[in-house]
């Protein structure tokens, strides 16, 4: 339990890359838990699952939200890099600006 609370805070506190300092802790014990060398009771086992998916919903929501930045990010510099402009009809045309991010004055 104390390692699951440790990835737990590692989650939500970062930085995620301390998982990796985790992660052969974590291997060894699932490995005793699967060879038999370390036996639970019910209710141990219960508490453990509760914890591992907790934190398998906090990582899933985690990656969410990475993705999203990642997009608005995206979203961002494809609107600092171009000039949008409409045809008469109402068609969108995008034209890239000839100077970079760089070149432009804050």
């Amino acid at each position: 339990m104390k390692l699951l609370t440790e990835e737990r805070k590692i989650i939500l506190k970062g930085p995620l890359s301390d998982l990796n300092r985790i992660a052969t802790r974590r291997d060894k014990l699932v490995e005793g838990l699967t060879s038999g060398k370390v036996a639970l009771v019910e209710a141990d086992i219960k508490e453990i699952r509760h914890e591992a998916d907790r934190n398998q919903s906090l990582l899933k929501a985690s990656l969410t939200g990475l993705q999203a930045a990642k997009a608005m990010l995206a979203e961002q510099h494809q609107t600092a890099t171009t000039m949008g402009t409409y045809t008469d009809s109402g068609e969108r045309l995008e034209a890239p600006l000839k100077r970079g991010l760089k070149d432009r004055v804050v």
